[in-house]
This record gives structure tokens, C-alpha cells and sequence, in this order.
């Protein structure tokens, strides 16, 4: 048998608390309870591995909702391993969260206790299903970059994955959009000048197919006000090769790298 699966439960409900905890310790799993933002963070701040958190989150009740702007900063791996509980959403909620989680009523517990289950076993399955990978991959932010300059691609690429970001390099703007119709990114890093799709195709995509991706997106272009600017409605546009470290800061401001740690010893 393997290692028991990992739920934090914050909630400020107590007697929510006390059935979802019965429910999920009958279900194997290792349950932690924290009824405030700061016992949540001490737990959390001990890197504690874990498989899936329920957090209360509502226009009321905003513990999750701390507790998730704590994890974009440190803990950034658990970012899509939170199953939010509100009747009533936050109106930042979409906006914070940008598709990564679902939030479920607290009066439907099937749901929630359903939904948690699905997102521990999604973990646990990433976890185990390459043991020949690089340990620490898991926990780095995704970066899509496309560029249809085949030399820039790479130097971005190794740039990027250097400084901590786990970079799928495409060659044009219609392989980037068939890569986000494959799954989502942390970020999105496109050139706005492209043959086969450019910039402002993918941009277009996004708002029609991925809207809750748009904060994670940033262009390159060839010079300033070559008019992206006009299009993309207040995303930020880097003039290419400028200044790359006013770039890092502007993708660390949406996604913070993590290095990638060694493999462990077998």
C-alpha cells in the first residue's frame, strides 16, 4: 500500500469541518485542519507535500482566497490542487484563480468530497506515473513561448528554463494556439510578428477560447509601437532583445520560477 493521500481542510465552519474531516479520514486519507489563513500558512510554509486543499471562499468568507495569494507566491506547485467551497463567489475569484480550480456550494458535500478525490488522484498519478523524471519539474511553472525565429527560440528557451520555468518552445503562433487547446500554461510568451499565426491571432484566440488566460499573457515585438499596443488591450509588450531582465520581472510578476531540484537517489 502506498502513502496515505494528504487533504488541508480550512473552513470557518466548525461543524462542516468535523464531517468533511470524518469523511475523508474514513477514506484514508491524512487530514490537517486549519480554521485561520496563518495556520494554514505554518503548515504550509514547512513544505509539507500535499495532495489537495478545501478552502472556504466567498464574498463572506475570504481564508481560501488568502491562503491562494500566499500559494501563488510560495508554494506555487499547489496552485491547481484547491477545490474552493462559497455560495456566493468572490468577485476576484476568476480573475485570482484563472481556471486552474473549481468552487463548489458547501451545502452539496458529495460534490465537494468528489471533486477533492479527483484532484488528490490527479496528483497522485502525475507523481508516480514518470519515475524516471527530474524531480522537481512538477513543482516549476509552465511557460509557452513562441517564436518564429528559430535561433531567438532557443536562446529564449534556454534563458527561461535557466531562470526557472519549465519553457514548450513553438515555432508559430498556430502551434502555440494548438498547444493551449492541448492544455493551459502559467504563461504565455509570443512574438507578435509571426508567419504561420502571429501574435495578435494568438491574442484573438485567447479571448474568444481561453479568456481566463489573458493576465498570463506577454508579446514580444520587433520595435515599440508597432502596434500591438493598440490591440492587446493593456498586456505587456517588450521590444525583443531590449532589456531581458525587466522581461524575467514581468513573468515572475505573473508566475514566480522555481529551479528544478536533483533527481533523487533511487
Amino acid at each position: 500500500m502506498g502513502p496515505r493521500r494528504t487533504i488541508l481542510l480550512l473552513h470557518h465552519d466548525a461543524v462542516l469541518l468535523d464531517l468533511l474531516t470524518r469523511v475523508f479520514e474514513a477514506r484514508g486519507f491524512a487530514v490537517t485542519l486549519a480554521a485561520t489563513p496563518m495556520q494554514a500558512r505554518t503548515f504550509l510554509s514547512a513544505e509539507r507535500d500535499l495532495d489537495v486543499v478545501v478552502a472556504a471562499w466567498d464574498s463572506t468568507h475570504n481564508l481560501g482566497g488568502d491562503v491562494y495569494r500566499w500559494v501563488l507566491e510560495h508554494r506555487f506547485e499547489l496552485r491547481d490542487r484547491f477545490v474552493f467551497v462559497g455560495d456566493e463567489v468572490s468577485p476576484d475569484f476568476d480573475r485570482i484563480v484563472a481556471g486552474r480550480c473549481l468552487v463548489v456550494r458547501s451545502a452539496d458535500t458529495a460534490e465537494i468530497i468528489r471533486v477533492a478525490e479527483a484532484t488528490a488522484t490527479r496528483v497522485v498519478r502525475a507523481r508516480t506515473a514518470d519515475p524516471e523524471a527530474v524531480w522537481g519539474d512538477e513543482g516549476r511553472p509552465t511557460l509557452l513561448l513562441a517564436d518564429d525565429d528559430p535561433a531567438l527560440l532557443a536562446v529564449m528557451a534556454e534563458l527561461l528554463t535557466a531562470a526557472g520555468w519549465l519553457v514548450t518552445p513553438v515555432d508559430s503562433g498556430n502551434a502555440a494556439t494548438a498547444a493551449l487547446d492541448a492544455t493551459d500554461f502559467d504563461i504565455i510568451l509570443c512574438d507578435w510578428h509571426m508567419a504561420n499565426g502571429s501574435g495578435g491571432h494568438v491574442f484573438n484566440w485567447v479571448v474568444t477560447f481561453r479568456p481566463w488566460l489573458l493576465d498570463r499573457v506577454v508579446f514580444l515585438a520587433e520595435r515599440p509601437g508597432d502596434g500591438a499596443e493598440r490591440v492587446v488591450q493593456g498586456r505587456p509588450v517588450f521590444a525583443k532583445g531590449a532589456d531581458s531582465a525587466r522581461l524575467i520581472e514581468a513573468l515572475t510578476a505573473i508566475a514566480p520560477p522555481r529551479r528544478s531540484s536533483p533527481r533523487r537517489d533511487r
